[in-house]
């Protein structure tokens, strides 16, 4: 109802006045404040659940060269990358976030073969793609999960960009985010937001000033990847992003979202596909 979003407004605005102002900064702080991830965690989408996963795996192994390293963008505290490790040569994972980097380094020590490497990179700044491109070696895959949907219409294009010059010529791209359409306050209230109160792990990335959730449907894939440049490999408008527990359910939430996996309309096609 009307009036259940109306009262969680004093707690969204209390929480947002901590937030620091610099984007890094942001996202820093958000990281240097973890203390727990998975289910359990302080982490909003951060679900330990294979469920995911297992479907963006399929995706890369039946359209992807499992021969190319992969970069996961935006990976936080590796999770993600760790599992590319099982299926690909190399897995290089990247955030603007040095906090983000450390957290993911000490979660993958004694856990995963050194396949598995992390950076401090901002995939918004022009020509950083191009520069990890000539750090691999060779063109790569780019998996994506939950980055474009907080960033602006400039910060993505400009991400976008940098996939492309990581992709090169024979590389694919999977994008996998969040796409509620609604206002914010139905986005957080789908979290669990309420006039008692919002749940931990909301309000620990609300506190922080991470951005607010904007939609990432078909509109804006075309804007970011335009048809043009990009063949629509693979794309699920119907698909569904999984959250950690906000209630006693002990269940994650499930939010409306889109996947795609492209590749460049120039592509050579990978073995067997």
């Amino acid at each position: 109802m009307w009036w259940r979003r109306v009262l969680a407004v004093p707690h969204v605005i209390r929480l947002s006045r901590r937030a620091p102002s610099g984007m890094t900064d942001r996202w820093d702080h958000f990281w240097s404040s973890v203390t727990a991830t998975g289910d359990g965690g302080d982490v909003l989408w951060d679900a330990s659940g294979t469920e995911e996963v297992r479907h963006y795996l399929d995706l890369l192994t039946a359209h992807a060269d499992r021969r190319r390293p992969v970069v996961d963008v935006g990976c936080g505290n590796g999770r993600f990358t760790r599992a590319l490790a099982t299926h690909f040569p190399r897995a290089l994972g990247v955030d603007r976030s040095p906090a983000a980097i450390e957290r993911a380094r000490s979660e993958t020590a004694g856990s995963a073969s050194a396949a598995v490497t992390f950076q401090a990179l901002d995939m918004t700044e022009p020509g950083t793609g191009a520069a990890v491109r000539c750090e691999l070696g060779e063109d790569a895959h780019v998996f994506v999960r939950g980055v474009f949907h907080v960033l602006d219409a400039a910060a993505r294009r400009a991400a976008a960009a940098n996939a492309a010059a990581l992709v090169g010529e024979r590389g694919v791209v999977l994008i996998a985010e969040t796409n509620h359409r609604g206002n914010r306050l139905g986005y957080l209230e789908r979290l669990g937001a309420g006039p008692r109160g919002i749940p931990p792990a909301l309000a620990r990335a609300i506190g922080s000033g991470i951005p607010a959730p904007l939609p990432f449907g078909e509109a804006e894939l075309d804007d970011c990847f335009p048809p043009e440049r990009w063949r629509r490999t693979v794309i699920e408008t119907d698909a569904t992003i999984i959250t950690v527990p906000s209630s006693t359910s002990g269940v994650g939430d499930r939010l409306p979202g889109l996947v795609a996996l492209l590749t460049p309309r120039h592509a050579t096609p990978a073995p067997g596909s």
